[in-house]
């Protein structure tokens, strides 16, 4: 029944009481289903290891710590005792229906404090309304092998590995442990650098908004690595779950039209109360501002440490619909937006609908002028060195 499955590999069946038991806590449905993997797959290994090899191997984290990290990142690690200290091995499940490349995180290889002596590729077979579900331990390879032949994906932040690079024989590992426990396994890796405290709160507010799908990817590695090392990432956890227990409701523009003295939204003021009637931001706008039943509003954000004013201007269009213009400007002199700096529509789904660029000479960048019926969900995203500020609306 199971002649794909190598001799040499590990391989262990997945009670149906297991397969269906409930999932950690997490901010997504995805990263609930992902935990849940995880779990299965540490519960297993851990039993498998302990009865057949390593009586004394633990989780590297505690019950309570776990969580935090499969809300952001694939994996966790084990840990067994040897005569001169420990070694660590880190559970790389997939549900990958073949050998594929091996994929890491970069946050396992990096992370000076996350380092594994050994990674294990795990395939894994969750069908909860089937009898048959399964993991499967394939190959392995030492954190040095990741390092020095790994391709790093700098869109992924991950580490890879070809099959043909990794050890298939899942008793050679242990048999490396007991005669060679002191073998070279680990590369040299930078240190991190520590946050300091109104960093890590003013990271704490940005990447807990829902909005921000992945906040691994949304700020620099060193940055976000430094976070998910400290006792910050166990704050942001669980400000994430709590913001995905209470989502916040996307900002209805049609209510702008209704409430237009002073401030419509919270954040959101007229462009004389934010910048003053002197501001020379104010004064470009004033010709867009002058167009009949133009409601115009901005708000004051900052990405990547960098301040920005999102603009929108909102029109009433003759069949109901609404004419949308985004703009976003300099908060401050010199009055220049930042290079490089990303305006994009999103639509509900995340699909980009339309994207613009700032160059190095910038005063303002725009999206084109779009059209929408009321009701219509869309989001604004501003981008800058891989750090993302995304605001949801519907017109």
């Amino acid at each position: 029944m199971f002649a794909f499955a190598d001799p040499t590999e590990l391989w262990r069946e997945v009670s149906p009481s297991r397969a269906t038991a409930g999932q950690r806590a997490a901010s997504s449905a995805a990263n609930r289903w992902n935990a849940g993997l995880n779990q299965i797959c540490l519960e297993l290994l851990l039993e498998s290891i302990r009865a057949d090899h390593a009586p004394d191997a633990v989780s590297w984290l505690s019950e309570g710590q776990i969580p935090s990290v499969w809300e952001f990142v694939n994996g966790s690690a084990i840990t067994i005792g040897t005569t001169i200290g420990t070694t660590r091995l880190a559970l790389m499940p997939t549900e990958a229906i073949d050998d594929s490349e091996f994929v890491v995180p970069q946050e396992w290889v990096d992370i000076p404090s996350w380092i594994a002596d050994y990674y294990l590729a795990v395939q894994v077979q969750i069908e909860p309304d089937a009898e048959q579900s399964w993991i499967r331990v394939w190959g392995y390879a030492t954190h040095a092998d990741l390092k020095t032949s790994g391709r790093y994906d700098a869109d992924d932040r991950t580490y890879s590995l070809e099959p043909a690079q990794l050890t298939r024989d899942w008793s050679a590992l242990w048999v490396t442990l007991r005669f060679c426990p002191d073998a070279a396994t680990r590369a040299t890796v930078a240190p991190l650098p520590e946050l300091p405290t109104p960093q890590a709160e003013s990271l704490m507010q940005r990447l807990s908004q829902p909005t921000v799908t992945f906040p691994r990817l949304s700020i620099p590695f060193t940055t976000w690595g430094a976070l998910l090392q400290s006792e910050w990432r166990q704050q942001l956890y669980q400000r994430r779950i709590q913001a995905d227990a209470n989502p916040s409701s996307p900002i209805h523009l049609s209510q702008w039209f209704q409430q237009v003295q002073q401030q419509v939204t919270a954040g959101w003021q007229r462009l004389e109360t934010l910048l003053g009637t002197d501001a020379p931001l104010a004064a470009s706008l004033r010709s867009v501002n002058d167009q009949p039943n133009t409601i115009t509003q901005a708000k004051l954000l900052e990405v990547a440490g960098q301040a920005v004013v999102l603009v929108m201007h909102l029109s009433p269009e003759a069949d109901e619909r609404m004419a949308i213009l985004v703009q976003l400007h300099p908060a401050a002199n010199p009055a220049l937006v930042p290079a490089n700096l990303n305006l994009s529509l999103l639509a509900d789904t995340g699909e980009t609908l339309q994207s613009v660029q700032a160059g190095s000479q910038d005063n303002y960048i725009q999206l084109r002028r779009f059209r929408c019926p009321e009701g219509t969900p869309f989001q604004v995203q501003i981008e800058l060195d891989a750090e993302q500020v995304t605001e949801a609306f519907l017109a």
